[in-house]
């Protein structure tokens, strides 16, 4: 074949690429809506260099403005997607690329802006002639046999796809094998199956096990991308040059997905500020899956004119979006292993909670049941870290926060679903007596407990999780409520620091809820509110304007010299705040 049909027939590859990725499609968008890649598309933090057991234990753990530090630090050792098959220090170009990353980090979006990039002559011009998108869950239901030629003929659009040629310089090709975690096959595959001829038709699990192993086009390129928990799955058929782990978004990338989701300067920065004003929300807005969930649902909320404030989607509501957002596109075999597994890896993080321990070694995954396929890669990442002259693997969730949320379910599950898990203190009266007395590190998955315990989750875990609820719950929050509370609350001075975070730490768990009959007979005590030197933040005032609004015997409320934060339209971190002096 001539240099111009070559060519010819490159050019017409590229241009059928740049037309199927050029588009992305939202979730909930509905039939024939899309929208632009690159106006939606932003940058996310990858890093090269392996990290310490404690830098992760500060990623998992930090919130707010400490996080957003964290991630920043972060970036500024970040690599580029067009660096990756650079040559490492000692001269050696990597071929072979495994990108790690969390569920929801934009491993798949950032495959597919690779294939954009490199058809547009923006990526790799001269380092592939040709890439080749390989997605992992399709891979799944092929059925027949097939062959790399096969895979190249099926990723042309075009059915006169020049094989032959392609395969002449498999040095300048590039596959890439996108959600490598998601593939059901066994790779354990004697030497003497695999195939050597790229045109051998071969059942799909050899076909790819030959790829990983280097037996067919072992001069050719490949990237991998996968969740970290499929590490030690990917090892046993992979020997691999380079890893890469995506992070997520710094905070500047989040300000700029903002933007660019909203097209709306007005509304980009209304939905910040309300973002940021929760810090739990902001730090997770560092998963990109995230932060496309809360703003899909405050663009809905601006787009009718209602005051994002007002929003009915508490913490607990956007993280069970997310949840359910994950298990959705699953078999209903893998949703059936998932509920059952379910318990197992709540378990897993309540013992975490009590214990104060958020990296967990092989034998507690095992203590739970979670050593078995398919329970980890969902909801647990795999770390790899150096010990002395060893490697050591442990297990973390994405964020301290999801450890929490998964905590409190425990405690919202039915009894006798599974047997006993052996988590110390699982009882819900032992869980609140504690946590007057835990120093704070109970004081989310209590908050988690309330939101759970909201009708609409409910109804959720119950049709999307297959979970069966403890009935009696709720009873139990509604009098500890009440139990804790004085008809005169008074939220003192600053010196009863503990008592005054207490009270109010109430007001929020009522708030997460977010049930307007709860909230009435919970606070139905209250005749007399007394606010004494105390600074409320944003959500501090939220919570605290849910409560008072259904304090419906409340007959006086008095402020003294405390002081509220207000909206800063120019600064970044939600710990520079303004506020008002009352």
């Amino acid at each position: 074949m001539s240099h111009v049909a070559d060519t010819g027939y490159q050019k017409k590859y590229k241009e059928d690429i740049k037309k199927k990725y050029k588009l992305i499609k939202d979730m909930n968008s509905r039939f024939g809506d899309y929208m632009i890649l690159n106006r939606r598309y932003t940058n996310l933090t990858i890093v090269d260099r392996p990290r310490q057991a404690k830098e992760r234990e500060h990623e998992i753990t930090a919130m707010g403005w400490r996080h957003a530090e964290v991630m920043t630090e972060r970036a500024s050792s970040a690599v580029t997607l067009a660096t990756l098959y650079k040559p490492d220090k000692d001269g050696q170009t990597p071929q072979v690329v495994v990108l790690l990353g969390a569920a929801g980090i934009g491993k798949t979006m950032t495959a597919r802006k690779i294939m954009y990039d490199w058809a547009a002559g923006e990526l790799y011009k001269e380092k592939f002639d040709y890439v080749f998108y390989i997605n992992c869950r399709e891979m799944n239901l092929l059925n027949e046999q097939g062959s790399v030629a096969d895979m190249i003929f099926k990723s042309w659009l075009n059915t006169n796809a020049p094989v032959n040629h392609i395969l002449v310089n498999p040095e300048k090709l590039l596959f890439i094998i996108d959600g490598f975690d998601e593939l059901r096959f066994s790779f354990g595959q004697p030497k003497d199956n695999l195939c050597t001829d790229p045109w051998e038709k071969k059942p799909m699990e050899i076909i790819l096990s030959s790829l990983f192993r280097r037996t067919v086009v072992p001069e050719s390129y490949l990237m991998i991308t996968t969740r970290p928990a499929a590490l030690e799955k990917l090892g046993q058929c992979l020997e691999c040059s380079r890893y890469a782990e995506i992070l997520g978004f710094s905070e500047a990338e989040r300000e700029e997905y903002f933007h660019k989701f909203f097209g709306n300067e007005n509304q980009a920065r209304q939905a910040l500020q309300f973002v940021k004003a929760n810090e739990i929300l902001f730090t997770m807005c560092f998963v990109p899956f995230i932060c496309w969930i809360i703003c899909t649902v405050l663009k809905q909320q601006l787009e009718k004119g209602e005051n994002l404030t007002q929003t009915s989607k508490t913490v607990t509501g956007v993280y069970m979006l997310y949840l359910s957002s994950l298990v959705k596109p699953l078999s209903n075999n893998t949703k059936q292993h998932l509920h059952g597994n379910l318990r197992g890896l709540c378990s897993l993080a309540a013992d975490g909670i009590w214990k104060q321990k958020i990296l967990f070694e092989e034998e507690e995954i095992k203590k739970f049941g979670l050593d078995q396929e398919n329970s980890l890669p969902l909801f647990l990442n795999e770390n790899i870290f150096q010990k002395e002259t060893d490697c050591e693997c442990l297990y973390s969730f994405i964020h301290l926060s999801f450890q929490e949320f998964f905590a409190a379910l425990l405690y919202v599950l039915a009894e006798d679903e599974t047997t006993d898990s052996g988590i110390p203190k699982k009882d819900v009266k032992t869980l609140l007596e504690n946590y007057g007395n835990s120093k704070n590190y109970l004081m989310l998955t209590v908050r988690f407990l309330f939101g759970l315990l909201n009708e609409e989750r409910m109804k959720d875990l119950q049709e999307k999780f297959g979970c069966k609820l403890s009935p009696k719950i709720k009873a139990d929050l509604l009098k500890w409520v009440q139990a804790n509370q004085q008809t005169d609350l008074i939220l003192p001075c600053v010196h009863e620091g503990i008592y005054q975070s207490y009270q109010l730490e109430l007001f929020h768990c009522v708030y997460e809820m977010y049930e307007e009959d709860f909230a009435v007979n919970a606070l139905d005590h209250f005749t007399e509110l007394k606010l004494n030197q105390k600074k409320f933040t944003q959500m501090d005032q939220r919570a605290l304007s849910f409560c008072v609004k259904h304090c419906h015997s409340l007959e006086s409320l008095c402020i003294y010299d405390c002081t509220f934060s207000l909206e800063d339209h120019e600064e970044k971190l939600p710990r520079r705040q303004k506020w008002l002096y009352q």
